[in-house]
């Protein structure tokens, strides 16, 4: 889910209203752009800019036109929204594609945007880059399964591809600041972290190209956010609990996840809430900071006024930051991309090992809590067995 005040709890997929004057099209008369493709125009490929509430722009077409980047050509299954897409944004319309393939095949674009069903990320993104695709944009997860993820990467590496994932709290000014704060010791050496991704329980029907229950369709942000601020996690106890049901993704999931540095961190995504959180409390030896959608918080210790002889923790000013927009961040680097080889901010193997983790909770969850080590290796993870899912 994208940064921002709030989140409305039903999106309009269907309602265009909020862009009708076709402000992000302006973009397609100013200059020439290279040959790009959104495939995937729903929820956060496009539709989400309608939604008065968030920061914008808040979706990878909103992204890529704030940064110059126009798109060329697009894809949906959906022949209505892709339409109803193409009239609103200028695409004539035999560069409009209901199969991706058939887009790539004739369209061979330069950069191509996934933001499709997890299920479909893999066998998109390798056909980019077969197609001689010079940059992808991938929606997280980076795709549903770990040799899916590696096929990816082996593409891309052969082809000379690169591959950013939509991790874009890592292009978040506030979450730049917030790991020079750790690293420059302002709470001391961190000791351990709470970190929390709440919402309401598995709402699918636990059909794989869902993309998983909530700790894997939204708590990649979290555990990819934990990797960034923390390093590498080396060692993950869990356990996932559905309501009143035998089969199927969890509604909530929990995970003692151990990293390279020893700091200990609970993760905890869906727990049927009414409500969403998207938190990290940190703890360190000289203080602590909590951060979420909208606040932050920094606390360091003094003179307990309380009790003799210890120190109390209060509330101080949250070192400044520039605002900036992460979707617009994110296609900033996509863009100096296509000038040529660089280490995206937000790589494929961050993509693997954010997916990896994940995969980790459920599998020790399946064995009864036992401690998974890290990496993985070539360790293949049932995700249908593991749910008892078709």
């Amino acid at each position: 889910m994208g940064e921002g005040k709030g989140v409305r709890a039903n999106p309009p997929w269907g309602d265009f209203g909020g862009l009708s004057d076709n402000r992000f099209a302006i973009i397609h008369m100013k200059k020439k752009n290279p040959n790009i493709a959104l495939i995937g125009c729903g929820r956060i490929g496009f539709l989400l800019e309608n939604d008065p509430l968030r920061y914008k722009p808040c979706t990878h077409y909103g992204g890529a036109a704030a940064c110059g980047l126009a798109v060329t050509c697009a894809c949906d299954i959906n022949p209505e929204r892709l339409a109803r897409f193409g009239a609103l944004v200028g695409i004539e319309r035999e560069r409009l594609f209901g199969d991706y393939r058939d887009l790539l095949r004739n369209a061979r674009p330069e950069m191509a945007i996934i933001a499709t069903w997890t299920e479909s990320h893999s066998r998109i993104a390798i056909e980019a880059a077969r197609r001689g695709a010079q940059v992808i944009v991938l929606e997280k997860p980076m795709a549903s399964t770990l040799s899916q993820c590696r096929a990816i990467i082996n593409e891309c590496r052969k082809s000379g591809a690169s591959v950013i994932i939509s991790h874009e709290r890592r292009y978040d000014n506030r979450y730049r600041r917030l790991k020079n704060i750790i690293e420059r010791g302002a709470i001391g050496e961190i000791k351990t972290v709470h970190a929390s991704m709440l919402t309401g329980g598995n709402t699918g029907l636990s059909d794989p190209a869902d993309g998983g229950g909530p700790l894997l369709h939204d708590g990649t942000h979290i555990v990819d956010m934990i990797r960034f601020l923390f390093g590498e996690i080396i060692s993950v106890e869990g356990e996932f609990q559905r309501a009143g049901r035998s089969r199927g993704f969890e509604d909530r999931a929990c995970a003692w996840l151990k990293t390279a540095g020893n700091i200990d961190i609970f993760l905890e995504a869906g727990g049927n809430r009414k409500y969403f959180v998207f938190e990290l409390e940190i703890s360190g030896t000289a203080g602590k900071i909590v951060i979420g959608n909208g606040y932050e918080e920094l606390y360091t210790n003094r003179k307990s006024r309380f009790y003799t002889g210890f120190r109390d923790i209060v509330k101080t000013p949250f070192p400044s930051w520039k605002k900036n927009n992460c979707f617009q961040e994110l296609y900033r680097e996509a863009r100096r991309a296509l000038g040529g080889t660089l280490l995206p901010v937000s790589s494929a193997d961050d993509g693997y090992r954010a997916l990896e983790v994940i995969h980790a909770v459920y599998l020790s969850s399946h064995l009864g809590g036992k401690r998974i080590s890290l990496p993985l290796g070539g360790e293949r993870v049932n995700l249908k067995k593991i749910f008892n899912i078709k």
